[in-house]
């Protein structure tokens, strides 16, 4: 099976609604300033017959019509791609990107989901209560990183704030820590609204 490790020309597709190339060896994507661009699917991309890797660069820069963004099994170790400008973001995969230390996600105001799972280098991920994150069709995903408990707490006090009921959050495995005061405080909560987790203790 032939694998996909370069595409060009995409800005000449302006109508582009949905762009899915996972499962292929591409290291690099331009898709910037596709006005109409709403899904895209470029995960799982490794070096042929290395199981490395490989996809590192992805510009979306004037594509900010994009909802879902799954770039999971990435190498973002230099940072992730800039994502600043998707103001109407609701689901965002980057597990296993080899993300390394803290990702602010709190601008995004319509974000529902997000799964940073085995990303062993991330130390914190901040999100806001003013966000719609989970519900009953989401998960939300942040098991096996390297979150302090600063982190875990803002996390859950994040959650337990917000509107959402009857969904899951995982912050175990990995070198997560195990919730502090507040974040046990903010436990009890999310547990009167439903909500089911796994942490470490």
């Amino acid at each position: 099976m032939s694998v996909i490790t370069s595409i060009i020309g995409l800005q000449n597709l302006t109508n582009l609604t949905n762009f899915q190339a996972d499962w292929n060896g591409l290291q690099s994507v331009n898709l910037s300033n596709l006005p109409n661009l709403i899904n895209v699917d470029i995960s799982d991309q490794s070096l042929s017959g290395t199981g490395s890797k490989s996809l590192t660069s992805v510009n979306l820069s004037g594509s900010t019509a994009i909802e879902e963004l799954r770039l999971d099994d990435s190498d973002f170790s230099a940072g992730i791609p800039d994502i600043s400008n998707l103001e109407a973001l609701n689901v965002l995969d980057l597990d296993q990107c080899s993300i390394i230390g803290s990702i602010d996600l709190s601008s995004f105001s319509s974000l529902e989901r997000i799964d940073v799972n085995s990303n062993s280098g991330l130390t914190e991920v901040i999100i806001s209560s003013s966000q719609p994150i989970g519900g009953d069709e989401w998960e939300v995903l942040f098991g096996n990183c390297a979150l302090t408990q600063t982190a875990v707490d803002n996390i859950l006090v994040a959650l337990s704030e917000n509107e959402i009921t009857n969904s899951y959050v995982d912050l175990s495995g990995g070198d997560n820590s195990a919730p502090g005061t507040v974040g046990l405080a903010a436990l009890a909560v999310l547990d009167g609204k439903g909500w089911t987790y796994d942490i470490n203790s």
